[in-house]
């Protein structure tokens, strides 16, 4: 699979700050890889996030998207049009009075032909659900509602990738459990996904996990591989995920499992292949 996003030796720091953010990270991501992002806060995630669209330029290092560099102004309109970027707080993403105007103001941006913009409007709304919430004013939804607009205006763009800054984290269940099914729906239909997050059931869901720390990468890999070591979860400031744990209370009780359950529902049914073994 081809090389999507590549990143070198990059570096950066906030001017009011003593110490770098990001510390010469070299990195790479593929088309449609589905990547969480994990990490204490102020460990360096969310600005590694928004040095990959070009909302953050680096000091040192390069940041290549689809053969772009994000050093490049001229080429900073062609980045955030393949990589999208969704906010912890969707209020801050709104600049328009009705959902309508607001996905059009971002394809009116972009240059798109009138008659494009009003059919992408139409598709789009509807594949993310708000097509019945068009007419309304975006500040007086709920908070599911809002982020699944703000998924709305950018997916009308036709990202490659989409990366979720905390999307979730001021949502009630049932609105994180909506934006997550988005997220895997939009995943199938082929658009890359990065999650940053201190949410395990979403970092699960990922193909890749990342753990962050002190502006570091110190794992990267599939979720099973980087959830086997509590002590460095702990380490990193994170919680082990809910079945994880019961997984090893299990197995220092003498219960014997085949592989990591990293949900809840592939610990019912390692228990219940256990149980039918006996």
């Amino acid at each position: 699979m081809s090389v999507f996003i590549d990143l070198k030796e990059v570096s950066f720091q906030y001017e009011e700050a003593n110490d770098l953010a990001i510390k010469d990270i070299t990195i790479s991501f593929n088309r449609r890889e589905w990547v969480s992002v994990l990490g204490r806060n102020g460990s360096g995630k969310s600005t590694f996030g928004r040095l990959m669209n070009g909302l953050l330029i680096p000091q040192n290092g390069t940041v290549e998207v689809d053969g772009f560099q994000t050093v490049n102004e001229d080429d900073l309109w062609r980045i955030r049009k393949r990589v999208g970027m969704i906010f912890q707080n969707p209020d801050h993403q709104f600049v328009a009075t009705t959902v309508r105007d607001d996905i059009a103001f971002g394809l009116e941006n972009q240059g798109i032909h009138r008659d494009d913009m009003l059919e992408r409007i139409e598709k789009y709304s509807k594949l993310i659900g708000v097509d019945h919430l068009l007419d309304s004013e975006p500040h007086r939804l709920s908070g599911g509602q809002k982020q699944r607009v703000a998924i709305a205006g950018i997916i009308a763009l036709e990202p490659d990738m989409i990366i979720f800054d905390e999307a979730t984290s001021m949502l009630d269940p049932s609105g994180r459990k909506d934006v997550m099914r988005t997220m895997k729906m939009l995943h199938d239909r082929g658009v890359a996904i990065m999650t940053i997050t201190h949410d395990m059931e979403e970092a699960v869901m990922a193909e890749r996990v990342l753990i962050f720390e002190n502006g570091q990468i110190k794992a990267d890999g599939t979720p099973k591989e980087v959830f086997q070591s509590k002590e460095q979860l702990e380490k990193a400031g994170l919680n082990v995920p809910f079945s994880v744990n019961v997984q090893k209370g299990l197995e220092r009780e003498g219960f014997r499992f085949n592989k990591l359950s990293l949900t809840e529902g592939e610990l019912v049914d390692a228990l219940w292949t256990s149980h039918s073994k006996v």
